[in-house]
């Protein structure tokens, strides 16, 4: 199963996101979400929260539906 961190970075590359459109979707810092992005064994990896995950995937379903709705 593959974890947030890899389940983020499918979702910055399916929606063409940047670093500071997920910061500014779920309420953090640039730098977490690129601590998220580090591979994992690199020391400035951080694993994103699940909750975290889960709110970033929710708003960008209500986003895709809103807009072709």
């Amino acid at each position: 199963m593959p974890t947030t961190n890899k389940k983020l970075l499918l979702l910055i590359q399916k929606h063409k996101l940047s670093s500071q459109d997920v910061a500014d979707a779920i309420h953090v810092t640039r730098s977490a979400v690129e601590k998220w992005r580090q591979a994992e064994g690199n020391q400035s990896h951080n694993a994103m929260p699940e909750g975290l995950l889960e709110l970033l995937e929710i708003k960008l379903w209500w986003k895709h539906r809103r807009c072709y709705s």
